[in-house]
C-alpha cells in the first residue's frame, strides 16, 4: 500500500484505539517533526480528554511514562527519544503500558 506523501500511520494499541475511536490515524504533517510534535498533533486530531489523560503525563506532557511508542517496530527511546526525527511515511504504533498495583 503507498501512502500519500504527507501522511505518518499511528496504529493505537488497545484502549488507546478505543479512547481515539480509531485503531489507525492517518496523521497529515507537512513536513518532517519530532515524535513530541507527533503525539501533540495526535492530540489535537483526537480532541478527547480520555485520549489524552491516557496518552501522557498530566504534569509533563511526556507520553513515555504511559506508552512505548515504536518507529517502524522500534522503540523511539533507541534514538533520540522525544526529539527523533519523523519523516512522511514511518510507521508509528503506540501501545499503552498497564500498570499495577
Amino acid at each position: 500500500m503507498t501512502l500519500p506523501a504527507n501522511v505518518v500511520p499511528v496504529k493505537l494499541i488497545g484502549v488507546l484505539g478505543s479512547a481515539a475511536g480509531n485503531r489507525e490515524i492517518m496523521q497529515s504533517v507537512s513536513t518532517i517533526l519530532t515524535v513530541q510534535e507527533l503525539i501533540s498533533a495526535l492530540l489535537k486530531t483526537v480532541g478527547n480528554k480520555f485520549f489524552r489523560e491516557l496518552l501522557v503525563d498530566a504534569g509533563t506532557e511526556d507520553p513515555r511514562p504511559n506508552v512505548i511508542i515504536l518507529l517502524n517496530d522500534q522503540d523511539c527511546n533507541i534514538f533520540d527519544g522525544l526529539k527523533t526525527l519523523i519523516a512522511p511515511g514511518t510507521k508509528v504504533t503506540i501501545i499503552p503500558v498497564a500498570h499495577g498495583g
